[in-house]
């Protein structure tokens, strides 16, 4: 049965923030939508593009830097496809939760 893992302290990204943190050996995305954190993958499912580090759009949106893919950080869910090739794959999602100051992250 798989645990949560301490990923990061929740004073570490500000609301509209995202990073890449690794959590027991694999890369996971993290974003603060007003308080609240959320866990997706952090590459893009249609060409693996980097999706950690970069600022949220209108809150909970995230787009991929390279064909403009944009997701819901919140759900995973692909809410715009590719803009080159139509590519629509929602994002994997991953349960958070906060103790002691610590975001945690289920794998």
């Amino acid at each position: 049965m798989a645990d949560f893992y301490d990923a990061l302290p929740v004073d570490w990204i500000g609301p509209g923030e995202t990073v890449t943190v690794e959590v027991d050996g694999f890369p996971v995305a993290v974003a603060n939508v007003e308080g609240e954190y959320y866990a997706f993958q952090n590459l893009c499912p249609h060409q693996g593009s980097k999706l950690g580090g970069r600022a949220l759009d209108e809150g909970c949106y995230i787009v991929c830097p390279t064909h403009a893919s944009r997701y819901d950080v919140r759900t995973g869910a692909c809410v715009r496809p590719s803009s080159s090739d139509g590519f629509n794959q929602d994002l994997m999602v991953f349960p958070v939760r906060v103790e002691d100051e610590v975001v945690q992250i289920k794998i």
